[in-house]
């Protein structure tokens, strides 16, 4: 339940969103699929993708290992996947990030029993703020090559890093990256896009939604905090009673824990 002194401060916060910050950018385009449609046609510049799935804050989990939420994971006619995050943040792991990705997106699309040929490509999109690679290109493209003799090494993988510096570019790429960087829907040059977000900026039960979305967010990210800790005190050998007092985890999402990484 979110308070209402949590939700003005989420209002205030809201005004000065762009597409760039990745709760409003999942808002968004949760379940749009002419807008994620539209922007995979972009940035791979093909216009014949057809989307028709699209989900935002899509959560993978990794049993074994290191679980996360994609910001979006869509899936066009011809069973591809695309991730796309955007990283307004710091580059740091950015590259291992997009590898490992690239094979949790796999491990879930890829059922048991398949032939590998069946495999569906990946996509893995990342819209950074600034340049990447410092080589001022608007684009940059990630694919396996045979060093020996020069050719792709084609097994369905692909990495992508927009450039958020080239947002002026007069291009439907750059046009796109200026887009992603307006805090004023009336500034942008996508009128589809404009009035999206001009709803969730304007329209008070838009706004509202917003709000609530925001605090969920605030709300798993500190249930994941806690999960994390009680990993750490459990692999530590601290007693699963204890674990579940400091934490302040029920005592039965404690026992889960112990079990999945007994």
């Amino acid at each position: 339940m979110i308070t209402e002194e949590r939700k003005q401060k989420y209002l205030i916060e809201l005004k000065n969103f762009c597409l760039m910050d990745d709760v409003f950018f999942t808002a968004v385009y949760n379940n749009n699929l002419e807008l994620t449609e539209d922007l995979l046609k972009v940035v791979l510049g093909n216009d014949k993708i057809k989307v028709i799935e699209a989900k935002t804050q899509y959560n993978i989990q990794n049993i074994a290992g290191h679980s996360t939420r994609l910001d979006i994971l869509a899936h066009d006619e011809r069973g591809r996947n695309f991730n796309v995050e955007v990283q307004k943040l710091n580059n740091r792991g950015l590259k291992k990030r997009a590898r490992y990705y690239v094979g949790l997106i796999d491990s879930q699309s890829f059922d048991t029993g398949l032939n590998y040929d069946t495999m569906s490509d990946t996509y893995v999109i990342f819209i950074t703020e600034h340049d990447m690679f410092g080589k001022n290109l608007p684009i940059y493209h990630v694919e396996r090559v045979i060093k020996e003799i020069g050719e792709d090494f084609t097994d369905g993988s692909y990495i992508i890093f927009v450039n958020g510096d080239r947002k002026n570019d007069r291009t439907p790429l750059g046009n796109l990256m200026h887009d992603f960087f307006c805090k004023n829907p009336n500034d942008m040059i996508n009128h589809k896009l404009s009035a999206i977000v001009k709803r969730f900026k304007e329209e008070e039960q838009t706004m509202t939604e917003m709000c609530e979305i925001m605090q969920k967010i605030a709300d798993e990210e500190a249930t994941e905090r806690q999960q994390k800790a009680v990993i750490n005190m459990l692999k530590d050998g601290v007693s699963i009673e204890n674990a579940a007092k400091w934490s302040e985890l029920p005592l039965e999402k404690v026992e889960e824990i112990a079990k999945r990484i007994a």
